[in-house]
């Protein structure tokens, strides 16, 4: 008898983050696995707190833009 050893994975989807400037030019970019628009906005604000020399960051799932965290803006 041969037994599966199943792993319990959670759904993630890929987004991107542009870290932008002051003039709204997009300084840096990386792309990240998370489960939920939710989290990508966490996750924009903490890399925002991370990052303070940044004055947004733009979260996108393909080609279109879904958030906009700022310097200026609360945490959602």
């Amino acid at each position: 008898m041969l037994y599966f050893c199943q792993e319990a994975t959670e759904e993630t989807m890929l987004y991107r983050f542009s870290c932008l400037d002051a003039h709204d030019h997009p300084v840096s970019t990386e792309e990240i696995e998370v489960r939920s628009l939710i989290d990508a906005i966490a996750k924009a604000h903490m890399m925002l707190t991370a990052r303070p020399h940044h004055d947004a960051v733009e979260v996108w799932r393909g080609n279109s833009l879904l958030y906009r965290a700022r310097n200026d803006q609360a945490a959602a």
